[in-house]
């Protein structure tokens, strides 16, 4: 398609069977009776022969929708009931003032069939939508199908049929892409629905980009400063999430918070004017955070080493980076509505296949009163968290991912840097913290280490690794002194683990279970495991030299009231062997509760990420 002029764009489907299907395009203050509850309506601002900013969305009429993106040129909402409605939009175009206004009339439904989510993409991004169904759908029917716009390529490499995968094409202006999907109920009766995409036109990557790893979909999400007062709101998107960062931004430019307050505990406020996101929510969620559960302060004198918090629905998964200081942050580990979820990308974890090919499986998860500390919720469920559902899982991510930052820039640095230095000069000028830990503690099995590139780093696995049953990975394991796998990945991998694992119990009481068990199709049958492994002489001593240079406030004398470790008990699977200590009993659901849990921990397994550094 191609619109020589404004227009806003509704589109939509109704789903009643076969042949009764019609969408609606809608252009400024024209109604439509194509619509009805339930389904989901996107509004599309597009003008693509000028320059659009400062957009705003306003609801003027109708029951109250929920839309997330009011400075996007794309909402997207589901119609809560049969009724009339309006929207505004104001912007800027070329610099000068504009307003349109779109009404729509929905009638009563109750579609099947809803795809999720309209949005806007820049050109050469990550995509993903989603499929809403009621039960009686048949999910083996699912298709999806482009109708117009730019031609894409759907992931074929994605075997859930109910998740589109592709990314946006490459544009020379902005452009609108209509993707169908279909399925079929238990009679055999058709549904379908639209969703629309906007692809944005940009600037093309630099070939000496920082954020550019040569492959498909790596360009960036559109982000912004949350705080549009911060005294960083000019700087702080460009030197830490854009395509065109060739250099890393010096100290001057963009400090570390530590700078702030010579050091001292930073406020929460300032914290708030680092941070740097895709969708306002997920700052107000992360600040609300800070705000309920650090009360010990750990995380605001941990954010003392970075220069910016990063928060975006195309970050997957979370990593600190050395090359500009920041931290990035999965927002599946903040989202408290359905409808704050939906705005999230579901490309997958790309390391989630490696090691497909040994025969062991080493699953974590964290554990009090003996019960996982978090929750699972499934997308198609549409159900909602509360802020304590994302206390612990939130809580380990932040202690590790902070333990990088503080790793690479330790307090004992701070201050001894001129303004002018570039930030990974000074990140790298030293050795870090990881360094010293290997000489002094160093991991013994040369084994797990040749194991963990094999499933962390996506290594081939060679004839002796895929020969290696349970039995023999549990000796090469629990007799040397890390508390993970990932541990064996690199030295700053084992600095994370034993930092937030150390935190979680003597903090929150929370411990980490660790087991080798066999294949996943085999069961999950524990060969050996153990509970609290941080406390296990060698392994709490590590943990102890850490903190002590990442977090120099902790008390380290409350290391002498770790809980002693539990064992599992060899032959129970993964599941059985949750009620192991002597407080609290597990509560079994169901079968399903328990096969979700067991999924979610292998998943979790990958949840820490090390992004290459640049090579200038």
């Amino acid at each position: 398609m191609k619109y020589p002029f404004v227009f806003i764009i509704l589109f939509t489907l109704i789903s009643c069977g076969d042949d009764q299907d019609e969408s609606g395009i809608v252009t400024p203050g024209e109604p439509s009776t194509s619509l009805v509850s339930g389904k989901n309506a996107d509004l599309i601002l597009l003008k693509p022969e000028e320059s659009i900013s400062e957009i705003n969305w306003l609801q003027t009429g109708g029951e109250t929708v929920d839309f997330l993106t009011p400075s996007s040129k794309v909402i997207s909402f589901t119609i809560p009931a049969a009724g009339d409605y309006s929207f505004e939009v104001s912007y800027l175009s070329d610099g000068k003032s504009e307003v349109e206004t779109i009404a729509f009339t929905a009638e009563k439904g109750s579609p099947k069939l809803v795809a999720r989510l309209g949005h806007s993409v820049v050109e050469d991004a990550g995509v993903s939508l989603r499929a809403f169904t009621s039960n009686d759908i048949e999910l083996d029917s699912i298709s999806w199908q482009h109708l117009s716009g730019p031609e894409i390529t759907f992931d074929d490499n994605n075997t859930n049929k109910e998740v589109a995968i592709f990314n946006s094409p490459k544009v020379f202006e902005d452009s609108i892409i209509e993707i169908e999907v279909s399925a079929e109920d238990s009679n055999g009766n058709k549904h379908t629905d639209v969703v629309s995409i906007l692809v944005e036109d940009r600037p093309a990557i630099p070939a000496n980009a920082y954020f550019d790893d040569d492959d498909p979909g790596s360009a960036l999400a559109n982000v912004y400063v949350y705080n549009s007062d911060s005294p960083y709101k000019d700087v702080l998107v460009h030197c830490v999430y854009s395509n065109q960062l060739s250099s890393s931004c010096d100290l001057g430019e963009m400090p570390i918070l530590a700078d702030e307050n010579d050091g001292a505990t930073p406020s929460i406020e300032q914290i708030m004017d680092r941070v740097v996101v895709s969708h306002d929510w997920m700052a107000e969620n992360f600040k609300a955070y800070l705000e309920a559960f650090d009360s010990n302060n750990d995380f605001k004198n941990l954010l003392r080493a970075t220069t910016a918090i990063v928060l975006s629905y195309d970050i997957r998964p979370s990593f600190y980076w050395a090359a500009t200081g920041a931290i990035y942050l999965d927002p599946n580990n903040l989202w408290l509505t359905a409808v704050e979820r939906d705005t999230i990308n579901e490309a997958p974890d790309y390391r989630s296949d490696f090691g497909s090919e040994l025969q062991f499986v080493m699953p974590w998860r964290y554990v009090k009163d003996n019960n996982y500390v978090t929750d699972s919720f499934p997308v198609s469920a549409r159900a909602d968290r509360v802020l304590t559902d994302i206390k612990y899982e939130l809580a380990d991510l932040l202690y590790h991912e902070l333990a990088h930052a503080n790793d690479y820039f330790p307090p004992a640095e701070w201050g001894t840097y001129s303004a002018s230095t570039r930030f990974l000069d000074a990140a790298l000028d030293k050795e870090q913290i990881s360094d010293d830990l290997i000489v002094l503690f160093p991991l013994q099995s040369q084994e797990m280490k040749d194991l963990a590139a094999v499933r962390f780093l996506g290594k081939d696995a060679n004839a002796i690794q895929k020969s290696y049953q349970p039995d023999d990975v549990s000796i090469f394991y629990k007799n040397d002194i890390s508390n993970g796998f990932y541990n064996y990945t690199n030295e700053k991998e084992d600095l994370g683990i034993l930092f937030e694992s150390l935190m979680m119990s003597l903090r929150y009481g929370v411990q980490r279970d660790t087991a080798v068990t066999s294949d996943r199709d085999g069961g999950y049958v524990v060969s050996w495991g153990q509970r609290g492994r941080i406390a296990e002489p060698g392994v709490s001593e590590r943990a102890s030299y850490v903190t002590s240079r990442l977090l120099p406030e902790f008390d380290l004398t409350l290391i002498d009231t770790l809980p002693e470790p539990i064992p599992m008990t060899k032959g129970l699977d993964w599941w059985d062997n949750l009620a192991i200590s002597s407080q609290g009993t597990a509560q079994l659901q169901s079968k399903t509760a328990k096969q979700s849990a067991n999924r979610n921990q292998a998943i979790r397994a990958y949840q820490a990420h090390g992004k290459a550094l640049p090579k200038h």
